[in-house]
C-alpha cells in the first residue's frame, strides 16, 4: 500500500521528462546567462544561455527549467535546458572569427552596445537581445532508436531574424552505422556537447 496525501498528490506537478519541442527556425532571444568555463579538453569556452524573448514561444526554456526545478532535490539542482545553450571554444583555428561573429550579432541586435566597452567581461552580455537559429538534430535514445531535438545552431542579428533573412539548416543526421571511424569523430565536437 502506498501512503500519500491525496491533496498533495492533486497539486503535484507530474514530472514525465517530456517537453514540447520548439520548432526549428529563427527566434529573438535574450541572453540570460554568460560565463567562461573550461571545456572537457581544458580550453576556455564562452557559454551563453538563451531564452526566447518574443512571440508564441516566449520564455520557452525558462518554463522547462521551472518545471524541472519544482521536482529537483536539494542535493541535485535542476539544470537549464541544454538545447538553449551556445558554447564557443575560445582557442584553436579560427576561434577569433567565430567569436567575432557572435559578438557582431549581439552588437547589431542592441543599439549602443559595444564589446570594446566591456573590457573582455563576458558577464556584460547578460540581458542583451540577439537573434538565434535553432535546428533539428538526431540523437540516439537509450533504447537504440533515433529521436530528434531542436538546438541552438547560430546567432544572427535580431533584425535578420525579424525580417526572415535566414535559412533553417537541414536536420543534423547521426552518422550511419558502419561509417568510417574518422567520419564519426569529425561529426562530433566534444567541446560543444557539455552540460551547462
Amino acid at each position: 500500500m502506498i501512503n500519500y496525501d491525496e491533496k498533495e498528490y492533486e497539486n503535484a506537478v507530474a514530472f514525465t521528462g517530456e517537453y514540447p519541442k520548439l520548432p526549428a527556425g529563427g527566434y529573438i532571444c535574450k541572453i540570460i546567462g554568460s560565463k567562461v568555463e573550461k571545456s572537457k579538453k581544458g580550453n576556455d569556452m564562452l557559454v551563453l544561455a538563451l531564452d526566447i524573448a518574443e512571440g508564441d514561444y516566449k520564455e520557452f526554456y525558462k518554463k522547462q527549467y521551472d518545471e524541472k526545478a519544482k521536482s529537483a532535490s536539494p542535493d541535485k539542482l535542476a539544470k537549464y535546458p541544454n538545447n538553449a545553450i551556445l558554447r564557443a571554444v575560445l582557442q584553436g583555428e579560427n576561434w577569433i572569427n567565430r567569436f567575432k561573429g557572435i559578438i557582431t550579432a549581439i552588437e547589431n541586435s542592441n543599439e549602443g552596445f559595444s564589446w570594446k566597452n566591456c573590457n573582455g567581461d563576458e558577464s556584460k552580455l547578460k540581458g542583451l537581445t540577439v537573434g538565434a537559429i535553432f535546428r533539428e538534430e538526431e540523437y540516439e535514445k537509450l533504447d537504440g532508436s533515433v529521436g530528434t531535438s531542436v538546438k541552438i545552431f547560430q546567432l544572427r542579428s535580431a533584425d535578420k531574424i525579424r525580417n526572415g533573412e535566414y535559412t533553417i539548416p537541414e536536420i543534423k543526421k547521426l552518422p550511419q552505422k558502419g561509417e568510417a571511424f574518422e567520419d564519426i569523430l569529425n561529426s562530433v565536437d566534444n567541446d560543444t556537447d557539455l552540460p551547462f
